[in-house]
């Protein structure tokens, strides 16, 4: 006899973001199941007017499953259904450092920090690794502030972020500074250079518990220079959405058709790479094109092609994921 959940969802602050939640919120859902318990379905309904998910399976989900569940981005809670009664299962898992950490620093076109977690789990859930959750490598090779840094640092992954912009990155570094200090946490810190091509990489480097979280000054296309190959488990980041100028499109895709091949090289075998991007300017079938290009295998159909969604009159984001499928490794 099928088990049935209710996957209740986080209300979002943006009214008018909330109206592509739920969608956002069963792609993102169905992609962590598939990786874990790939029988389960997931269809949309509402309890009491709030916006939920109905999780189908055939059996109870095992720990690990609910385990990846409580890192989804919008998880307010998952409860068994038992007749006409909810039986609390699982909430969201707790933040390694801070639930506010992510949220704090405010700036113009930040990334809204849910959203992000998504982009993440989008990507590790992609890929076909089994490797624990809590030994996971990230990083952004377009990290700005650190937004991204700091999400998965709070899911428990060593966090590595790049960047060219070094006023975004100090920002980045002196707030995470000021967070450790301001609530007393143990931390290390330490300055060093790489180097790649012959010139200085400033790096900045914090270590917690067993943790670390890094912010590095690099171009995008050298982190395989920078960090070496097979380094990372998932490697999602935020394109620039170039609102402004209609060329940026053009620098985006060039952006990826430059960076994507030493992505490729960063990654695990198995690892995979997720970029959100402004469809308005950025063609989605060009950039899984650019990614086929670099040797990934581009992922569309089903889960994959529900991320599209409104943001703002200029700006219609959507998800691309590509699998660095070559000599997968399973341990």
């Amino acid at each position: 006899m099928p088990i049935h959940y209710t996957f209740l969802l986080w209300p979002h602050a943006n009214v008018r973001y909330r109206a592509e939640a739920q969608k956002l919120a069963q792609a993102e859902l169905q992609i962590i199941l598939n990786s874990c318990a790939p029988e389960a379905a997931v269809t949309p309904v509402e309890h009491l007017g709030m916006p939920a998910l109905s999780i189908e399976a055939p059996a109870p989900l095992p720990e690990p499953a609910l385990e990846r569940l409580r890192r989804h981005s919008l998880l307010f809670g998952l409860y068994l259904n038992d007749g006409d009664k909810l039986v609390p299962v699982a909430g969201r898992a707790a933040a390694r450092l801070g639930e506010d950490l992510p949220g704090i620093l405010k700036y113009k076109g930040k990334t809204n920090e849910l959203f992000t977690q998504m982009l993440i789990n989008v990507g590790l859930y992609s890929a076909p690794l089994r490797t624990p959750d809590d030994t996971v490598r990230f990083l952004d090779p377009m990290c700005g502030r650190g937004t991204s840094l700091f999400i998965a640092a709070n899911l428990g992954y060593e966090a590595t972020g790049s960047d060219i912009d070094r006023a975004a990155l100090k920002e980045g570094e002196q707030f995470l500074k000021r967070y450790f200090e301001y609530h007393r946490m143990k931390h290390a810190f330490q300055r060093s250079s790489l180097t790649v091509n012959g010139k200085s990489a400033p790096c900045a480097r914090f270590t917690f518990e067993d943790q670390s979280l890094s912010f590095v000054e690099l171009d995008a296309a050298n982190v395989r220079k920078c960090f070496g190959a097979g380094r990372f488990h998932v490697i999602a980041c935020d394109l620039p959405y170039g609102v402004q100028h209609s060329t940026k499109a053009s620098n985006a895709e060039g952006l990826l058709a430059r960076a994507l091949p030493a992505w490729r090289e960063a990654l695990v075998p198995g690892g995979a790479v997720a970029v959100s991007f402004n469809a308005q300017t950025a063609k989605r079938d060009n950039i899984l094109q650019a990614m086929q290009r670099a040797g990934l295998s581009p992922l569309s159909g089903g889960p994959y092609d529900e991320f599209s969604h409104w943001v703002e009159q200029a700006v219609t984001r959507d998800v691309a994921v590509g699998i660095n499928d070559a000599k997968i490794r399973r341990s």
